[in-house]
């Protein structure tokens, strides 16, 4: 009996075993290979192309991908970046292809597309984007308030280096006229810490700053702007206007003040306000010294960040006076702030490039001089200045 059993077990078994592997070998069909090779694929080489300062980017055409593989049944797919024909946006998109054969495997390749603005033209102010330029008027430049300061030569008909009899600086720092050079295409404001200490007028100053005047005044409407890259250290990299407060009379004797970018490489200095005073563009209004109760006095600012260190490169700092009550700040030729001052500003006011030191902002231990020439100068490419006609 035991037997007999055994063998209906086994031959079921046999069954089990026979159906399986003819269900395995697809009724009798062999099976099919395993692809295992990756498929290829190439890009084209990366793509520069160059708009103009208004345009937001460039319509650009490219090759696309094609694949290749040892079976048919791929595709290829963009999984990042634009199309061909698109419009770009300034700056730089990645584009990725991938292809995918029947089997899933992948590869990949990718190339750039990078959009560049022209440089700002010395024939028109910087604006990027939307052109607030009024329909009816035109930019002219003020050539006594623009220099390109290439010619090797500083500009004593334009610009005044330092004036003692106005204002000799903050101690410590002594505003010294051989800080100032013209040489390789740019104003060069060079800080440096005094042989030893001098004390003028009861104030002790231990290191050398710059203070350039204008010597034609701005006006109300004009656009002003330079293209500037700061020093590294702890004292100031400015560009600003200011009047010249006993110029007015009655109500007018008063002091404006519009700064366009103050800003240092280095920040000692513990107040919050202080932090972000090496990588961001500082803006301020100052209505002050006045005779009048009726003439409101106080400040205001604004500030825009820059996204690297204020050294790190060349930026292009604007403003347009725009009204007595409306002051608009460009930086890089984008508005980035418009500003209110609290009192009317109507006054002439001159341009000014000044490497001064901050009281907020001490002197380091080390005495903030340790960097090298370059590491303690000012540069200004340029400086230009416009009015609408």
């Amino acid at each position: 009996m035991l037997k007999k059993a055994f063998l209906i077990k086994s031959a079921s078994l046999l069954l089990i075993l026979f159906i399986g592997c003819s269900s395995d070998e697809n009724n009798g069909e062999p099976e099919k290979p395993i692809d295992s090779i990756t498929p290829t694929i190439t890009c084209v080489s990366n793509i520069d192309e160059t708009v103009d300062a208004l345009s937001a980017g460039k319509q650009v055409t490219y090759t696309a991908p094609t694949g290749n593989d040892n079976l048919p049944g791929f595709e290829v797919s963009q999984i990042e970046g634009l199309a061909s024909g698109e419009l770009f946006p300034v700056g730089t998109t990645t584009n990725t292809y991938e292809v995918k054969d029947a089997a899933g495997n992948t590869a990949t390749c990718s190339f750039d597309i990078t959009v560049t603005r022209s440089e700002p033209s010395s024939s028109l102010p910087y604006f990027i984007g939307a052109d607030p330029t009024p329909s009816d008027k035109v930019w002219s430049k003020v050539e006594n308030l623009s220099d390109e300061f290439n010619d090797g030569v500083f500009d004593e008909s334009k610009w005044l280096n330092t004036d003692p009899a106005r204002w000799i600086g903050r101690a410590p720092g002594l505003f010294k006229k051989n800080t100032v050079s013209e040489a390789d295409d740019n104003l060069k404001l060079t800080a440096y810490m005094l042989d030893a200490p001098e004390v003028v007028n009861g104030s002790t100053f231990t290191h050398a700053g710059s203070n350039i005047y204008s010597k034609e005044a701005a006006q109300v409407g004009y656009y002003t702007e330079c293209r500037m890259k700061a020093n590294q250290t702890f004292m100031s990299s400015t560009f600003w206007l200011i009047n010249n407060r006993n110029d007015g009379t009655g109500c007018d004797v008063r002091v404006t003040e519009l700064d366009i970018q103050e800003c240092v490489g280095q920040v000692t200095g513990t107040a919050n306000f202080a932090q972000n005073f090496d990588e961001t563009m500082h803006s301020n209004t100052h209505s002050r010294q006045t005779d009048c109760p009726e003439t409101p006095t106080g400040s205001a600012g604004g500030s825009s960040e820059i996204g690297a260190k204020v050294y790190s490169d060349y930026f292009v700092y604007g403003v347009w006076w725009k009204s007595a009550t409306e002051i608009e700040f460009y930086l890089n030729g984008e508005n980035v702030y418009t500003i209110t001052p609290e009192a009317d500003f109507d006054l002439p006011m001159f341009l000014r490039m000044v490497i001064e030191t901050y009281d907020w902002n001490p002197v380091p231990s080390d005495g903030g001089m340790t960097g090298t020439e370059e590491q303690r100068t000012t540069y200004y490419d340029w400086v230009r200045t416009w009015k609408l006609e």
